[in-house]
């Protein structure tokens, strides 16, 4: 019994030391995958850089005028959150109220005005439609009289900047029968009336908040201020555009006793000496619009 039981132990003990034999040959000659520990971190992205938006480029004038007349100077003033650009003329009778060539299908822009008349100036003028809203600017809206022609007129007594024969400005609520008693040889329908009588109309800012403007106003002595801002932060964040209030301040600076708003937005231009003084803030370049003012 105790031969069968060392015998029994011998066989056990050889049966180890074989297994662990091969597990050792197992671990020295077999090659095991090394442990990879993954540590994940939260890492915040960079953040997106926009390209900068493209710049219009804008076509040079067509018509370049050979002499500027005497009494015609043009400022660049710079304010909190508009640049405005004013251009004065001491006689009144080298403005003109125009109305676009291509009546009731197109308008034009202003330096198309400009060329159109070999002017040396020109600002957008008042109300228009568009056919099937597609910007073209080619229905004139209300009154319109240019050069003693009526181009446009209405029934009812409308809201109306212009110019009598004797090279006085109007602003105010008329008839075309008042206008022709008055002998206003040159209209448009816009506004409000900025400066009546010397005096702002305009309560703080106004109601219209801030844009790109467009406004004509007149000193006693008869010279006429024209006017057009930037806007729509087109040159960056100081630049929103001006309020109704700020033109009626920057009129009465320049003197004005009697100040209108004209159209603004996207419409507001100003072409000077061949050049394209603002840069307008319509998506195209220089909108279309049915009238402007031009300075022959």
């Amino acid at each position: 019994m105790r031969q069968f039981r060392r015998a029994s132990i011998a066989v056990a003990a050889l049966y180890i030391a074989v297994l662990a034999s091969i597990c050792s040959w197992i671990f020295a000659y077999v090659k095991q995958p090394p442990v990879v520990r993954t540590r994940l971190q939260d890492v915040a992205s960079p953040p997106r850089v926009e390209p900068p938006p493209d710049k219009p480029d804008f076509a040079p004038i067509v018509v370049k005028p050979k002499v500027i007349p005497q009494g015609i100077h043009l400022d660049v003033r710079h304010f909190d959150t508009y640049n405005a650009y004013v251009l004065t003329v001491s006689d009144p009778r080298l403005i003109s109220i125009v109305a676009t060539k291509y009546m009731g299908e197109v308008g034009e822009t202003v330096e198309q005005f400009v060329g159109d008349h070999h002017a040396v100036a020109g600002i957008n003028g008042g109300s228009f439609t568009d056919t099937n809203w597609q910007g073209t600017g080619g229905q004139v809206q209300g009154i319109v009289i240019s050069d003693g022609k009526v181009i446009s007129s209405a029934v009812r007594p409308e809201s109306v900047i212009g110019f009598t024969a004797a090279g006085k400005l109007i602003s105010g609520t008329y008839t075309l029968a008042q206008l022709k008693s008055m002998n206003v040889t040159q209209a448009l329908m816009f506004g409000p009336t900025l400066v009546q009588n010397g005096v702002g109309q305009i309560q703080g800012a106004g109601d219209w908040g801030y844009a790109p403007r467009t406004a004509i106003g007149q000193r006693a002595d008869g010279t006429v201020i024209m006017i057009v801002t930037d806007g729509r932060e087109l040159t960056g964040p100081n630049d929103i555009g001006a309020s109704l209030g700020d033109i009626e301040h920057l009129m009465l600076s320049y003197g004005a006793v009697t100040a209108a708003n004209l159209d603004g937005g996207s419409s507001a231009t100003m072409v000077f000496d061949g050049q394209l003084v603002n840069q307008p803030t319509d998506i195209l370049g220089e909108r279309s619009v049915g009238t402007a003012l031009i300075v022959r």
